[in-house]
């Protein structure tokens, strides 16, 4: 009854304020008004310096797939557990959160379930990869408000990503430019503490961007502090009209406790428990990168790039403790992971006319030489974070050189194709001291074809299909040590339409199917031995519709079904055609209705379901789906001062975006119960 009062009330604050709201001031400078990709298309033509980093990719290429693209005024002014979160903006995607302090959350997107704690999606910051030689990719480097904006690529659909792109990708870019401050302070639940300030000033021919983040919490269970420090700077230099040059660097330090994975019986009596104060971790990383860019003609760019980062990460990790497990014995691990990484690129972007037709064009070529040292020592009963004996230690080197191109044609003036392609080459060496053994790999060599059509009709309306080849590697060190594995290969088809049938709404639909062959399998007659066999398919259907009913006003639906299925596989024990994948729910929908008037009383409610999922390949395990409500009322008192109250979790929902299995039962890393957080924002 509490939660409904509540709803009740802030229903009630959030309707009059739209209603009071009908004359209010305008919105203040950088207000967004939503369009769709053909609209955008027919009022704003591409120019050549609108194309950014990363290939550069042309940003009217994503208008040939289902892509989703996030600005900075939808991802600031909200809470997240982690930056991973801002993810659940694009339809379809859910979010594994661990809610394990600075280790890495998953998410599920295409169907695919590994994506940033394992391969199944390339993430990149301002076109540096987060992935590491495993595919685990952590985004908690991320400051929300400095993000420019996000672009998420579903399947392999793109040719500027290969590796670790089955589900697609998600590239991350900061702001490069600006006259601006903003500041934010936030204090919130669990003792939250979030400072941020993002700096921005141009200086003649030189831009500058300054971002710092200063982040505490005690978090909901026990044994859950988590303290991170980050800071990013990005220099840009326009030496003359056609050569320009950008310095970034970015420094980062984290250390948490983490609660691990709660058994049934605890999450039913006593969720905020934690399984004791072992686990937990600590992680350093830095990065640079410099760019070059210059512009051959009017109408063609050249870039080069070079990058390089390194970071040191310990992670203590003991799960629940049965009473058959004795003190002393070994249970749990201490695990180390070194990693310095090196890469450099450059690429060719053309913009004009081709026969008297709009042509946009990118080739490119990348190279990283990734080394990594990565050891593991057990921890024992009753012995706390102390080391006890060695079991892992091992170096790993991975060469990639890729070449990449994607052509943008203009075959009639409602018609465009879209053709790319990717070879990516790999090599390198592993090297064990436990056990001992040295392997090398030349090799795999693969390419990846894309083909899309976009056909624009009725001028606000554009239908699009696309095909898409991707791969995905052995994982870590069987690369190496299984050299038999050819990749798996995942082939992807979608199509949808997009369009404004009125200036008051917009919408989206597409249908995918994405289809993998020779993938990763046990043999039948030897489960130690892996081969390529199995197949899965994964398909299903993506909507959102935007409404705008009244000025300042937006009410945003979306919708997806996901249906993931073994075709071929045995897992070991048995073959398992036609069951769920685990850890992909059938159906994911929210809706938002938000009121954001540039001055005075405004406010959000955002509701979010999440269907059941499977956990176990033999679906005879399940975990519970679940619903969830927040809410913001915010007050804007000029274009200044900016005051929020975010209420998480409504209806004080008991639930979890984490199910395992261990010793036989169910565990769970729990949500947030109800909470609140109240932030000041200060723009100048």
């Amino acid at each position: 009854m509490r939660g409904w009062k509540t709803f009740n009330l802030l229903a009630m604050a959030l309707a009059f304020a739209m209603v009071s709201g009908a004359s209010a001031a305008e919105a203040p400078p950088g207000d967004k008004t939503t369009t769709t990709a053909a609209e955008e298309t027919i009022k704003k033509p591409l120019k050549l310096d609108d194309v950014v980093v990363r290939g550069d990719t042309l940003r009217e290429g994503l208008a040939a797939t289902s892509a989703t693209v996030l600005d900075n005024a939808e991802i600031v002014d909200r809470i997240y557990v982690t930056p991973l979160d801002m993810l659940k903006l694009s339809p379809g995607i859910t979010i594994n959160q661990y809610r394990q302090g600075g280790t890495a959350s998953a998410f599920q997107m295409r169907g695919f379930t590994s994506c940033s704690h394992g391969p199944d999606a390339a993430i990149f910051l301002d076109g540096i990869p987060l992935n590491e030689t495993d595919g685990y990719a952590d985004t908690n480097y991320i400051i929300p408000e400095e993000i420019e904006r996000v672009e998420v690529v579903k399947g392999p659909a793109s040719a500027l990503y290969g590796n670790y792109a089955s589900a697609g990708s998600v590239a991350f870019y900061t702001i490069k430019s600006g006259d601006f401050t903003r500041l934010k302070m936030q204090y919130g639940s669990f003792n939250t503490q979030d400072a941020v300030a993002v700096i921005a000033r141009k200086d003649g021919k030189l831009d500058h961007v300054y971002a710092g983040e200063v982040y505490h919490t005690d978090g909901y269970q026990d044994n859950s502090t988590w303290n991170k420090q980050n800071v990013a700077g990005r220099w840009t230099y326009a030496l003359n009209d056609r050569l320009d040059a950008t310095l970034s660097v970015r420094a980062f330090n984290s250390t948490w406790d983490s609660p691990g994975y709660i058994p049934q019986s605890v999450y039913d009596s006593n969720p905020s428990r934690s399984v004791s104060d072992v686990n937990g971790g600590e992680k350093k990383r830095g990065e640079g990168r410099v760019d070059a860019r210059y512009k051959l003609t009017d109408n063609s760019k050249l870039m080069v790039y070079a990058w390089a980062h390194q970071q040191d990460f310990t992670r203590w990790y003991q799960n629940w403790i049965s009473p058959s497990q004795r003190a002393g014995s070994n249970y749990g691990d201490e695990r180390f992971f070194q990693r310095e990484v090196v890469g450099a690129g450059v690429s060719y972007n053309y913009l004009g006319k081709l026969w008297e037709r709009d042509t946009r064009l990118v080739l490119g070529l990348d190279f990283m030489d990734e080394k990594e040292n990565r050891e593991r020592w057990n921890l024992t009963v009753g012995n706390g974070r102390n080391r006890g004996s060695k079991y892992q230690d091992f170096d790993i080197t991975l060469y990639t050189t890729a070449l990449y191109g994607e052509l943008n044609y203009q075959i009639l003036k409602p018609l465009r194709l879209v053709v790319g392609g990717r070879y990516d080459m790999f090599s390198g060496e592993l090297n064990e001291r436990i056990p001992s053994g040295d392997y090398d790999r030349s090799g795999p060599e693969i390419f990846s074809p894309k083909a899309a059509l976009v056909y624009t009709l009725l001028e606000y309306y554009e239908l699009f299909a696309g095909y898409g080849k991707g791969f995905a590697l052995p994982r870590d060190r069987d690369l190496w040590k299984r050299s038999y594995l050819d990749p798996a290969i995942r082939t992807q088809y979608e199509g949808g339409l997009r369009g404004r049938p009125v200036r008051w709404a917009d919408f989206g639909v597409t249908a995918w199917r994405l289809d993998t062959t020779d993938d990763f399998q046990a043999k039948a007659d030897d489960p130690t031995t892996l081969e390529n066999a199995g197949t899965t398919r994964r398909q299903g259907i993506e909507t959102e519709v935007n409404f705008y009913p009244w000025k300042h006003v937006r009410l945003h639906l979306d919708y997806a079904y996901i249906d993931a299925r073994y075709t071929d596989y045995f897992d070991g024990t048995a073959q398992r055609e036609d069951n769920h994948l685990t850890n992909v729910p059938e159906n994911v929908f929210n809706a938002e209705l938000s009121y954001e008037p540039g001055l005075g009383l405004g406010g959000r409610l955002r509701y979010r379901w999440v269907s059941d999922w499977n956990v176990d390949a033999a679906n005879t395990i399940k975990a519970d789906g679940f619903q969830t409500v927040d809410a913001q009322i915010s007050y804007r008192f000029d274009k200044r001062y900016r005051l929020a109250l975010d209420i998480i979790n409504l209806f004080d929902t008991k639930y979890s975006e984490y199910l395992g299995y261990a010793n036989d039962e169910k565990t769970y890393a729990p949500g947030d119960p109800l909470s609140a957080y109240l932030t000041l924002t200060i723009d100048w």
